[in-house]
């Protein structure tokens, strides 16, 4: 008689009773704390010929699965003489939970072939199996099992076959079956739900939402955080805002980091940051994602401190940065024009050999280039394992701020011949560099060549990047003709770029003009005033200056104070016109003086009175 490997003997066993050996071996299962002693309790089920009992075999490979040997499971389950759903369902759970997802197929296939009805639990785990095998083949086949069993409405499988549909790339599919229900439950509801999301369909998640509400489903964790990521994508901040209160009803802020995650996120998208703050400082174990998502929210809204901020209590937390804390904190050093802080991110990176991705690379290009070392930035450029759209687009911005024109025309056309289709974020700079350094042939040809070889409909920024570069260049009556000739209607950016360059070049009336466009797209912007007033004081138009006046202060509008900044010391120092508590303030007042006496000299006489008249 064949006992299990490394079995000698059994007397380690109690006595069994030759009475009623299947009752006292029953017994023992519970006892069995080691391999040892479950192999030992083997031998004597097999001395007593209950091996081939489905009871017993079932239960012998369950509890071989339970300590993680699947091959003795198995061995057990194919010694069972006449098996059963129940014995069938044990090993294929085995599979499943160790991996092996061909195996749970391929069991399921012979289960089924051997005329075994199939039930919602093997169909499930079938169908997840298809999943962990990226075969969608293989589950349209187990999806037809189901319909042929009769179970594709189960409340178990067809939340599965939804899922399985979802993630493997058929919406379409997810969406047949969800409509087939005739019992929708809030699992299935669920379950589309974050469908929709993966396919980007926010607004119908909110559709799906209503409907539950008015059915009075409740809503699990699950689903909650769904709607949650939704109100976000589509800055939905008051319905965000009230699933939050939801959570806090149902006791779902408990559940785990990744939901109170996804609230911190969707209040920052939605420009809520003072209520992402407030549920950030409540919660006790913050981790990486959880920081680099403040981060990020931070310096996406224009709070940059804020953003530099959070980044530093997270390394006095000592919670070590990844990928996306350094891709969103370098932003804000960009922004701010903190190149120290920039490099000491970058010489922590190198000291902890840390391996960045190609939208870390692409952030440390755009500080370097915007922080005026743009050479750094081409050597990190061409340092990167692997670069994307976003950074060849980034680095042909880097060189057309600078003026370097050549430089990224020469760089835009080593992307072209290394087969990397350009987008139209590649053409805003492209246009770009052209506007900063005059090149309007250039501007024609690359604007020109967007649809025609590209397939790229020009968007309004493009538009604004030509209108800009022709008024620059002096040809005001071209540009305008430009505008009125656009396939679409002009946006507050192209009016606001011809109204720029009718300042440089004293252009009232067409100034007038414009500013009536902008009134309409932006009544209450405080900058079509501004500039508008400014150009009439060129020109010594004090009456209309004074009349743009009275217009902004009969709105309640304030101009936006202007400020700069320059980083000394590893310190950023920031101040307007009118600060007088500056740090080394009579210094800056000095070489301003310097600086205009020598412009002078050149014959340029900057516009002191105008910068002074509006900067209150």
């Amino acid at each position: 008689m064949l006992l299990p490997s490394g079995v000698k003997s059994v007397k380690s066993i109690p006595a069994i009773s030759p009475q009623n050996p299947a009752k006292a071996l029953s017994s023992l299962f519970s006892l069995t704390k080691t391999l040892s002693s479950l192999k030992q309790l083997h031998g004597q089920i097999i001395i007593n010929g209950l091996h081939r009992s489905v009871l017993f075999g079932s239960k012998m490979s369950n509890v071989y699965i339970e300590v993680g040997f699947l091959e003795n499971a198995s061995q057990t389950f194919e010694q069972i003489s006449s098996k059963n759903p129940h014995s069938w369902n044990t090993i294929i759970s085995g599979y499943f939970k160790d991996g092996r997802f061909s195996d749970v197929l391929h069991l399921c296939k012979r289960m089924w072939g051997e005329r075994h009805t199939a039930d919602s639990f093997n169909l499930v785990f079938a169908v997840k199996a298809s999943v962990g095998l990226c075969n969608l083949r293989m589950g349209q086949s187990v999806h037809s099992h189901a319909i042929k069993s009769a179970l594709e409405g189960d409340s178990y499988v067809s939340p599965s076959l939804m899922t399985m549909y979802v993630e493997l790339g058929s919406l379409e599919e997810a969406q047949k079956i969800f409509d087939r229900v005739s019992e929708r439950n809030d699992v299935s509801c669920g379950c589309m739900i974050r469908g929709y999301l993966n396919f980007s369909k926010e607004y119908e998640v909110f559709e799906l939402y209503h409907e539950m509400v008015s059915a009075g489903y409740e809503l699990d964790s699950f689903s909650v955080e769904g709607l949650i990521r939704a109100c976000g994508n589509v800055c939905a901040g008051r319905e965000g805002n009230a699933l939050h209160g939801y959570c806090i009803k149902r006791c779902f802020m408990d559940s785990g980091i990744c939901l109170q995650t996804c609230i911190v996120d969707m209040y920052t998208k939605c420009g809520l940051l003072e209520c992402a703050l407030k549920l950030f400082e409540e919660i006790s174990d913050k981790d990486v994602v959880l920081w680099s998502s403040m981060i990020a929210g931070f310096s996406k809204n224009g709070r940059t401190w804020q953003a530099i901020s959070l980044f530093h209590q997270m390394l006095e937390e000592s919670i070590v940065p990844n990928a996306v804390t350094f891709s969103s904190v370098l932003p804000a050093c960009s922004h701010l024009g903190s190149l120290q802080l920039g490099k000491a991110i970058h010489g922590y990176v190198t000291r902890t050999d840390f391996e960045l991705d190609v939208v870390s690379y692409t952030a440390f290009i755009d500080i370097y280039a915007k922080c005026g070392h743009v050479w750094i930035a081409y050597r990190m450029f061409n340092k990167m394992p692997e670069r994307n759209v976003y950074s060849w687009s980034a680095m042909i911005n880097g060189f057309g701020i600078h003026g370097l024109y050549s430089e990224a025309f020469n760089l835009f056309a080593q992307m072209m011949s290394e087969n990397l289709e350009p987008n139209s974020i590649t053409f805003v700079s492209v246009l770009s560099a052209c506007s900063h350094s005059g090149r309007i042939e250039e501007g024609w040809r690359y604007f020109h060549s967007m649809s025609r070889d590209h397939g790229i409909s020009p968007a309004e920024e493009h538009y604004a990047c030509m209108v800009d570069l022709l008024a620059r260049a002096g040809q005001i009556d071209e540009a305008l003709n430009f505008v009125n000739n656009m396939p679409i209607h002009p946006g507050a950016s192209i009016w606001g770029a011809l109204l720029g360059a009718c300042r440089i070049h004293k252009k009232v009336e067409l100034a007038e003009q414009v500013a009536k466009k902008l009134l309409v797209l932006e009544p209450d912007q405080s900058g079509m005033y501004v500039l508008l007033s400014n150009i009439y004081a060129a020109v010594g138009m004090w009456r209309m200056v004074k009349k743009m006046r009275g217009m902004m202060s009969e709105k309640g509008l304030n101009k936006i104070v202007g400020f700069s900044l320059i980083e000394v010391g590893k310190k950023i120092y920031v101040f307007n016109a009118n600060d007088r508590c500056v740090d080394r303030n009579m210094e800056i007042e000095n070489v301003w003086s310097s600086l205009q006496e020598q412009m002078k000299a050149h014959g340029y006489l900057p516009h002191i009175s105008l910068a002074h008249d509006m900067d209150d």
